[in-house]
């Protein structure tokens, strides 16, 4: 879901040109329900910290940043606030 305004959305892109079609892709995922919660509130996990990721993390909850990828899942539930694997 995306959280912040069409305007920001726009300053953001005049600062790091692409970036809402970087927002598009995530908003357009087709995630996999937490495993352990079963809801579908997920994000796909993105290492890194510079200021294009943390201006995708704040735009929308289909993308959650963490500053080294932990190898525990690629994937992270919003609303139990656990990563997991998608199962096979």
């Amino acid at each position: 879901m995306i959280k912040v305004s069409q305007e920001e959305i726009e300053t953001m892109e005049h600062r790091y040109p692409g970036i809402k079609e970087q927002i598009q892709h995530f908003e357009t995922m087709d995630l996999p329900a937490c495993p352990i919660c079963g809801l579908n509130d997920t994000a796909s996990v993105q290492a890194g910290v510079i200021g294009r990721t943390v201006l995708i993390t704040a735009a929308t909850t289909k993308f959650h940043l963490m500053p080294n990828y932990n190898g525990k899942g690629r994937y992270f539930c919003n609303v139990c606030k656990k990563q997991f694997k998608r199962a096979k």
